[in-house]
């Protein structure tokens, strides 16, 4: 059996898992961008909300932990977002300042704290061009997500041309004013 059978055959992975999965092949291929990593995120706490998964997230002094999300664990960030959303950042369709303007990417927390999870992920980012194990880690996510339970995901080519979202009584107005795309058919 080939490498490529045998992850066709692995379980998919959930959303934590992934998470730690990354850290720990940072960890393995990369240990100072994984020392700057803790050291810009410190002692917060991200929850991290992917489809219908929600996971709170953080370092201690020994290892990053992962953890259902609850309503009663308070967090310094939240990030939100969907698989069709990553795999369009992923394959290079969307930038993540566009999908924050779009509505598909939402974080929210306090400036600081916000700035520090984007750190983190730019400095997982900068590690994954020169990290076999993250590359494939990726591969994955996109093998996965696209197959996740016999769901096909939606094109993630499709942008939201209206960065709000809005009611069925706004669109009727610029309906009225002839103010919607020339394919309406793409607002989601």
């Amino acid at each position: 059996m080939s490498a490529d059978e045998s992850a066709n055959t692995a379980p998919v992975l959930k959303l934590g898992e992934y998470i730690a999965a990354l850290i720990d092949a940072l960890s393995d291929a990369n240990p100072a961008a994984l020392s700057r990593m803790r050291r810009v995120v410190g002692e917060r706490r991200a929850r991290i909300i992917l489809d219908d998964e929600a996971v709170d997230v953080f370092f201690d002094a020994a290892s990053l932990h992962v953890q259902t999300a609850t309503n009663e664990t308070e967090v310094n960030g939240v990030g939100e977002t969907d698989s069709a959303t990553v795999l369009a950042m992923l394959d290079g369709y969307l930038e993540v300042e566009a999908a924050i303007l779009n509505g598909r990417l939402r974080v929210f927390g306090a400036p600081e704290d916000t700035t520090r999870m984007f750190a983190a992920i730019e400095i997982l980012l900068d590690a994954s061009p020169r990290t076999p194990t993250l590359q494939m880690l990726a591969a994955r996510f996109r093998r996965e997500r696209r197959e996740q339970r016999g769901r096909p995901v939606s094109d993630p080519r499709r942008v939201t041309w209206y960065p709000f979202g809005s009611r069925a009584s706004e669109y009727e107005l610029l309906a009225q004013l002839d103010l919607l795309p020339s394919d309406s058919g793409s607002i989601a």
